[in-house]
């Protein structure tokens, strides 16, 4: 009889013995090798798949024996016990997967029947909890809450409770009940615990609006009667802080009987039984600080102030329009547009203008045409512009050359610093000089001194030279005069400035020198004709 094949994953190499062989046995693509056990000498066959046994010589046996250890090793036994092991395994995983399908099947199946009936955890219905309720079970509480409701509506000035007869509801909960079954899908339960619906159905609770509106506008009037009124945003000047800029809007406190009837006939048809008004229910103002045409205003008023427009007398700078001036003048119109005051222009030329002008030259005086100078200021004010403005004026008068004290003083030069005029008295108090002049840069510190002085020494060609003040180690300037009249030290005197092209006005005040006294050039020659050393100077505001 045939001997069982080895379940050893190596073939054993066979001794070469008489009366063996080596037999293969196919099975499921499976080689092993298996000894046949010594056999009577006949033909009759063996064991199912085993050949008879021929008289084999030793060495032949071998041979067989070697060939099919090679192939044994050519292909390992799939059926191994190493493997055994990994099919376990995978048998129990399985076994797991089918165990939790089957379970989750019988969750879903479980809930799709009971939400088949009932509503989501969660779930609202116009504004009611509809959780784990029934159709029937909801149509009960609906008509059960509308049977006794009111409501309790408060804020805004209003404290007034509401029941069913003044405002006509009823209630039909069947009604609403099914319109809301209509909107689940049971099959979304395990989404929808997730993320439970807000269902608003419309129906099944209704009012009687010319009740609503009667009962709400009577409170509402009451309320509105003595409650402050809202305002709109706009744009004001800020003194402090020098800018036009936008002053909130206020709420106040009127209803707003459209949005406040509607806040509370939705809260009737959810049958909810109390209500708070707020802000949303009160009376808006129009415009608001971030309303587009407000800020476009304010920003178009802001450029106008930042202007400075020059007034000229004769071609020469007087003075300018400054912020100050102009934020008196202009403001920003209700239709959201610059408003320029024309009259208190007029007005501030026919007083402040005039005396600047009679100030600056004690020779003549002049009537301002105060309208005229108006109007052009307000031009450019519209425009946005700067042009320059000549004051347009008429000589109405000469005054007396001679000035009081002059005839005391004998031989001086006047420098009166706030009108930018000097004039050279001569020994009698007469005048034999004038000229405007530019005098010290008061806005960096570099004003003209004041006091009394004489002329120090005259010299033709001469270059001024600056000090170090930004400490770059070169001088901050070096200016070729023609003619160098100095009245203290050597550091300050008058002489021609060729670079200027105007003298008089304000000019100091923002562009004025260093602390000399700049004059014309044919006027500096004219003096330097005119003066001796030692002639007085005074100088004075």
């Amino acid at each position: 009889m045939a001997a069982h094949a080895s379940n050893t994953s190596q073939p054993r190499p066979l001794a070469a013995k008489p009366r063996q062989t080596i037999e293969r046995t196919h099975g499921a693509g499976q080689h092993s090798a298996r000894m046949a056990m010594p056999k009577p000498k006949s033909h009759a066959k063996g064991a199912a798949g085993a050949t008879p046994a021929h008289a084999a010589k030793p060495h032949e046996a071998t041979t067989h024996a070697s060939s099919d250890t090679k192939a044994t090793h050519a292909k390992p036994d799939e059926g191994s016990t190493a493997e055994r092991p990994n099919r376990r395994i995978a048998r129990r995983v399985a076994t797991c997967a089918v165990v939790i399908l089957v379970l989750l099947i019988a969750c879903y199946g479980a809930g799709y029947a009971y939400f088949s009936s009932h509503f989501i955890p969660g779930t609202t219905v116009d504004g009611m909890d509809a959780s784990n309720l029934s159709k029937d079970e909801l149509a009960a509480k609906i008509n059960q809450i509308a049977a006794s409701w009111s409501s309790h509506v408060t804020g805004d000035g209003l404290d007034l409770t509401l029941a069913e007869g003044d405002v006509g509801l009823t209630a039909d909960g069947t009604l609403r009940a099914t319109a809301a079954r209509a909107e689940v899908d049971p099959r979304r339960w395990p989404l929808e615990l997730l993320s439970p619906k807000q269902i608003e159905t419309g129906t099944g609770v209704s009012l009687d609006d010319a009740r609503l509106q009667a009962t709400m506008q009577a409170a509402i009037d009451t309320v509105n009667a003595t409650a402050a009124q809202p305002t709109d945003a706009y744009v004001t000047y800020d003194e402090n802080g020098g800018t036009f800029v936008i002053k909130d809007a206020t709420i106040g406190g009127v209803i707003d009987a459209t949005s406040a009837i509607g806040a509370v006939k939705t809260s009737a048809l959810s049958l909810k039984q109390s209500l708070e008004l707020g802000e949303a229910q009160l009376v808006k103002p129009q415009l608001t600080s971030e309303s587009p045409d407000l800020v476009a205003a304010r920003d178009a008023a802001n450029r106008v102030l930042s202007l400075e427009i020059p007034l000229t007398k004769e071609g020469r700078e007087l003075t300018r329009v400054s912020k100050d001036q102009i934020a008196q003048w202009v403001s920003v119109s209700e239709d959201m547009q610059l408003d320029v005051d024309v009259d208190a222009i007029d007005d501030w030329a026919s007083e402040s203008l005039s005396d600047k002008v009679a100030s600056s030259d004690e020779v003549h005086d002049y009537d301002v045409d105060s309208t005229s100078v108006a109007s052009s200021i307000a031009d450019n004010l519209h425009r946005c512009a700067a042009d320059t403005i000549e004051i347009p004026l008429a000589i109405t008068g000469e005054r007396p050359a001679e000035s009081e004290g002059a005839r005391e003083r004998g031989r001086h030069i006047d420098i009166n610093l706030s009108t930018q005029y000097a004039r050279f008295y001569g020994g009698d108090g007469t005048v034999i000089w004038r000229s405007y002049l530019v005098s010290g840069n008061t806005s960096k510190r570099h004003g003209t001194p004041t006091g009394e002085y004489s002329i120090l020494n005259k010299a033709t060609n001469q270059t001024l030279i600056g000090a170090d003040e930004n400490h770059d180690n070169k001088p901050d300037y070096k200016s070729h005069v023609n003619y160098w009249m100095p009245f203290l030290g050597n550091a300050y005197g008058l002489h021609d400035a060729s670079w200027r092209s105007r003298f008089g006005g304000s000019i100091y005040s923002y562009a004025g020198s260093h602390g000399c006294v700049n004059l014309p050039r044919e006027k500096a020659a004219e003096l330097f004709d005119l003066v001796n050393v030692g002639d007085k100077v005074n100088i004075h505001w």
